[in-house]
């Protein structure tokens, strides 16, 4: 047995026997479904077609002063039997660069089965993620070191730590790294600022003039790396349906008890590193237990609450409820809420300016009037924490701001306040939790498990085949897994360019942005249509553990069972245009020569539209169920 090696903080053993339970055994035996492209899983077995190009539809000139490719085809994978030039020889290493996700061991072991065996192929993970890649601390990862890691959770495989690759020194170290290991293909997992960080780097390697192919893979438990190809991250299926598990435990603990109220932040994107937060897992966990009320980021920034409106909205259900004899209720609160109350933004974009560590005695001078009197009425622990370290992207940590322990402080004096004037009469007792790091190493679900595996096969066929800044896409995951497609995206059509601030004489640089809730799809409505009722009365719902066999196994989160598939669409659109073209041929009806002019004049005349007056791209979406 090779010796285990210590690399950094991270001890690799190679063929080590990990303890397992029964339930984990038991699931290293699983076999993936896959789908009907890759139903083979041999590199050789499929080949690479090329697509429609694409297109850049914001700030395209932008775009290409970065990118030296902005309409680089979609490509499509399909099964063959021809093996013109098999994959031989070939080398990708792969890097975990985002946070722990249900899923990513499958995603390893799809990533190492899809090399053709015996063909001299090669397959390097690099222990202890970007650092370990900069460091060139590389491991060869064989069939056998991955099936002890099948079917589980973590990424204790090979470990992870910063998620950035991004600037011109770590960008040259990656060069060096490649080169120095001959690689034909790099695999980032991430979310993100993991995908924006690889659409650089595959651009700086083209410019380079460097063979490493750049491919990126969508992974996180927050689940807001999607996009109009993306259709969900790695792992968020698995962390919503675990922490919805512990939800609806404490859900029903309060029912049986009937005197506490629950205030549950759940971990979501702003402990990931982005500095958008969004509330995918807030939702979804509302959606799959029915709490009695759910503060989500992105309404809030919708309505634009102020603080004292978001507790008096609070304080207004606990005084109904108590009005009916019932002292207890689930408060659900997303992770990122504080960063969405306008006055709180303020505050927090202050305080990211100043220099850290600090104390409260030396920032306060330096806030503006109103920051620091907000500063100033805040709880001495919230002021602790507000100047914690900051995140390796200089933003404000929101993950370690109690946010359920300050909204439960300002409630209960919000409701002192009325018990005083003789308006609230009964009970509050809350008891605060904070709820992520017990779910997002969890045993992946079927849907990850087989969607890790699909990625990582993915993700090798494009790294072996030199499809250099490409994003690694299963498509029409709302379907059986069979029926599942996979091919890749180039990630200049996923880039934004965000706006500018009034101040500012340049637009910064495109990036692929998390998405946030869309308040106007399927999901988010279901909740409203449910969420009065929830508040009034005790509708909870307790999904229990991860079905991993039985008839809800294959049960997906409602947030992505109802998306539509924007690649599926695209490829309902060609169909239709050649069906036109067939039946326009020369020597048809003028009559139908004149009806399609017509009909494709007026849906011009509306895209034209559309394109002058562009509205929030939401995500195609399926009805719920």
């Amino acid at each position: 047995m090779e010796k285990p090696k210590r690399m950094g903080n991270f001890l690799f053993q190679p063929q080590a026997k990990k303890q397992r339970s029964d339930l984990q055994q038991w699931r290293l035996e699983r076999q993936h479904r896959l789908p009907a492209a890759i139903s083979a899983f041999n590199g050789n077995a499929v080949t690479v077609v090329k697509g429609e190009e694409t297109c850049v539809t914001d700030h395209s000139e932008v775009v290409s002063r970065f990118f030296s490719d902005v309409h680089a085809p979609l490509l499509d994978i399909i099964p063959t039997e021809e093996r013109s030039q098999p994959v031989a020889d070939k080398k990708v290493g792969v890097v975990f660069c985002g946070r722990q996700a249900p899923g990513c061991h499958d995603f390893v072991c799809g990533l190492v089965d899809m090399m053709p065996p015996n063909f001299g192929n090669k397959v390097f993970g690099f222990v202890g993620g970007t650092h370990g890649f900069l460091d060139k601390q590389a491991v060869e990862l064989t069939p056998e070191i991955c099936a002890a890691f099948r079917g589980t959770g973590g990424l204790d495989m090979l470990g992870r730590t910063v998620d950035r690759i991004n600037s011109k020194d770590e960008s040259e170290k990656a060069k060096q790294t490649c080169q120095e290991l001959d690689l034909d293909g790099l695999v980032l997992v991430g979310g993100a600022r993991t995908s924006t960080d690889a659409a650089y780097l595959a651009e700086y390697f083209r410019q380079q003039k460097v063979k490493t192919a750049v491919v990126g893979v969508p992974c996180g438990i927050e689940g807001s790396m999607i996009n109009e190809f993306v259709e969900a991250s790695l792992g968020f299926d698995s962390n919503a349906k675990a922490m919805a598990q512990l939800v609806g435990n404490t859900a029903i603990d309060g029912s049986s008890a009937r005197k506490y109220y629950y205030f549950l932040k759940l971990m979501d994107g702003s402990t990931t590193g982005g500095k958008v937060p969004t509330s995918h897992v807030a939702l979804e966990v509302a959606l799959e237990t029915k709490p009695n009320l759910l503060l989500l980021t992105e309404e809030v920034d919708d309505h634009r609450n102020s603080l004292r409106e978001l507790v008096s909205d609070i304080a207004d259900v606990i005084a109904a409820r108590a009005a009916d004899g019932k002292n207890f209720g689930t408060i659900l609160v997303a992770e990122g809420l504080l960063a969405a109350i306008p006055e709180f933004r303020t505050l927090i974009s202050e305080l990211e300016t100043l220099p850290m560590p600090s104390t409260v005695e030396k920032v306060l001078p330096e806030l503006t009037t109103w920051s620091a009197a907000l500063f100033n009425s805040l709880p001495e622990f919230i002021q602790k924490q507000l100047l914690l370290e900051r995140q390796s992207n200089a933003a404000l940590q929101l993950s370690q701001l109690e946010t359920e322990r300050l909204m439960a402080w300002l409630v209960e004096d919000e409701l002192k306040q009325r018990k005083k004037k003789g308006s609230f009469k009964g009970s509050f007792s809350p008891v605060c939790q904070f709820l992520g790091y017990q779910a997002r190493c969890s045993m992946p679900s079927d849907f990850d498990s087989d969607y890790g595996y699909a990625l990582g096969g993915t993700a090798s066929i494009l790294a072996c085949r030199g499809c250099n800044g490409y994003m690694a896409v299963v498509a029409d995951l709302a379907q059986p897994v069979e029926r599942w497609q996979v091919g890749g995206v180039p990630f200049t059509a996923m880039l934004q360019v965000p706006p500018t601030i009034p101040k500012e004489s340049f637009r910064p640089r495109p990036g692929i942005f998390p998405r946030k809730v869309d308040l106007d799809a399927a999901a988010f409505r279901s909740w409203k249509e449910v969420r009065d009722a929830c508040a009034r009365d005790e509708l909870y719902e307790n999904p229990g553990p991860i079905q991993l066999s039985g008839p809800s196994a294959g049960k997906v989160t409602k947030t992505i069972a109802t998306r539509f598939s924007y690649l599926h669409e695209l490829q309902m659109l060609q169909k239709h245009l050649e069906a036109l073209s067939s039946r326009c041929r020369p020597g048809c009806e003028l009559r139908q020569v004149k009806v399609a002019c017509q009909s494709l004049a007026t849906l011009n005349s509306i895209l034209d539209e559309l394109a002058e007056h562009p509205a929030a791209s939401p995500l195609l979406e399926r009805p719920m169920k």
